[in-house]
């Protein structure tokens, strides 16, 4: 074995070790119920749970302990109700664009490239 293939390995332990000892810290349900009271109605967030569920929707209402979320699917889902002793961590999100307004846009700007050729090589005919 060369020096360069044991140095590899020990790092490669080194990193694996490393990894496998982090633990995911997590904060109690006030935690998350002041940051929630602070959030207005209709905010884009991402709710991690304890159990590993990820949930990205639109804030409904804080209501007591719960955290009522409206899902952001592609097929409509009822609003669900989280529990702040569930939560592992949530993070607000920037909305992105739709898939179909990524199409439209995609569509607009072929159009233009096509229109902008065909002005071009009527331009060119003339001379």
């Amino acid at each position: 074995m060369t020096m360069k293939s044991v140095i590899v390995h020990v790092l490669v332990i080194l990193m694996a070790a490393r990894s496998a000892m982090a633990q995911q810290r997590h904060e109690p349900p006030e935690v998350w119920r002041a940051f929630a009271d602070k959030l207005e109605s209709g905010a884009y967030v991402s709710v991690r749970l304890k159990n590993g569920a990820k949930v990205k929707g639109h804030v409904i209402q804080v209501a007591g302990d719960v955290l009522r979320v409206k899902p952001k699917t592609r097929f409509p889902f009822a609003i669900r109700d989280f529990d702040f002793a569930d939560i592992a961590s949530i993070d607000r999100q920037a909305e992105g664009m739709s898939p179909g307004a990524k199409v439209l846009m995609g569509v607009g700007i072929g159009t233009a490239a096509i229109f902008g050729g065909l002005l071009i090589l009527i331009a060119t005919l003339d001379d």
